[in-house]
C-alpha cells in the first residue's frame, strides 16, 4: 500500500502561479518517518513545520528567532527524511493568467473552477498512473481544504472512480496538516516548486535557500525522484483545442452537473 500526500502553494489570489504537489510514501515506512520527524521536531523546537513561515521568520511563529543556518539545516533535514522514506514526488505548476484567459467556461466546469483543482487532479493522475504501472494500491491524503475546493475534489475523485472502479472513492481523506508530518514534508516540496516556478514563469529570483532546496529535489535519486510539469500558454491552448468538444469532457461535465443536482436539498 502507498499513500500520496497532497499540498498546495501559491493559491492565494495575489500569487501568479499555483502549485499542487504530492509525495508518495510506502505505508510501511510512515511509522519510521513519524518517529524520526518527532525527534527532528523536538531537537529543533517546533510543533508545526511550515516552510514559508520558517524562511520568513514570521515574528508570531515558532521560527521567529531562527538563524539562516538553522533554517538551512531544518530544510535539509526535512528533505533527507523525505528522500529516505518516500519513493516519488509529483508537482504541477499552473500559471494563473494563462488558465484564466485560455480555459473556457465549459472546460472549467470539467476540470474545476480553481487553479488548484486542475493542478491537483493532474497530480492525482500521475500518482494513479505510477501505482497502476506497478500494480500497487494507492490512497490519497489532502490538506484540509475550503468547502468549495473540497467539493470539486470530491467530484473529481467520484468521476475518476467511474473510470477506475475501486481506486478512488473510499481511498482519499482530508487531514489537518498540523497533525500529519508527511503533509508538512510535502509543504516544503510544494513551496520549493512554487519558488522554482516563479523563477521560470515570471523571472522572480528565489531566495538562496529556496534555490538550494530546488537543486536538492532535482538531484535526488539521480534526478528520478521528482516529476514536475507545467503547461505554457501554447500548451494550454493546444489542450483546450483537443478537449473542448471531446466526448470525455462532455461526460465529465454531465457527471458533475448530475452530482451537483443530487447534492441540492
Amino acid at each position: 500500500m502507498f499513500t500520496t500526500f497532497m499540498d498546495d502553494s501559491g493559491t492565494a489570489p495575489e500569487n501568479k502561479v499555483a502549485i499542487a504537489a504530492g509525495i508518495v510514501f510506502p505505508v510501511q515506512q510512515l511509522r519510521r518517518f513519524q518517529s524520526q520527524w518527532d525527534n527532528f521536531r523536538y531537537k529543533f523546537g517546533f510543533s508545526d513545520f511550515h516552510a514559508a513561515e520558517c524562511l520568513a521568520r514570521n515574528r508570531k511563529s515558532e521560527f521567529a528567532n531562527w538563524s539562516d543556518d538553522k533554517v538551512r539545516r531544518a530544510f535539509a533535514r526535512v528533505r533527507a527524511m523525505t528522500f529516505k522514506y518516500s519513493v516519488k514526488g509529483f508537482c504541477i505548476a499552473i500559471f494563473k493568467k494563462d488558465y484564466d484567459e485560455v480555459l473556457t467556461a465549459d472546460l472549467r466546469a470539467a476540470v474545476g473552477n480553481s487553479h488548484y483543482t486542475w493542478a491537483v487532479s493532474s497530480v492525482i493522475g500521475l500518482a494513479h498512473d505510477w501505482a497502476a504501472e506497478r500494480n500497487v494500491p494507492m490512497e490519497y491524503v489532502f490538506d484540509t481544504a475550503t468547502k468549495d475546493v473540497r467539493r470539486e475534489i470530491d467530484a473529481s475523485m467520484e468521476y475518476a472512480e467511474t473510470n477506475s472502479p475501486g481506486k478512488f472513492v473510499g481511498h482519499y481523506f482530508f487531514r489537518n496538516r498540523k497533525e500529519v508530518p508527511a503533509l508538512q514534508a510535502t509543504d516544503l516540496f510544494a513551496w520549493t516548486c512554487f519558488q522554482a516556478a516563479c523563477k521560470v514563469r515570471i523571472g522572480k529570483t528565489p531566495h538562496a535557500i529556496a534555490h538550494e532546496s530546488a537543486t536538492a529535489y532535482h538531484s535526488a535519486q539521480g534526478g528520478e525522484w521528482w516529476v514536475v510539469q507545467s503547461l505554457n500558454r501554447e500548451g494550454i491552448e493546444k489542450w483546450v483545442a483537443e478537449n473542448k468538444n471531446s466526448e470525455r469532457t462532455q461526460q465529465i461535465i454531465a457527471f458533475k452537473e448530475k452530482l451537483k443536482a443530487a447534492r441540492q436539498p
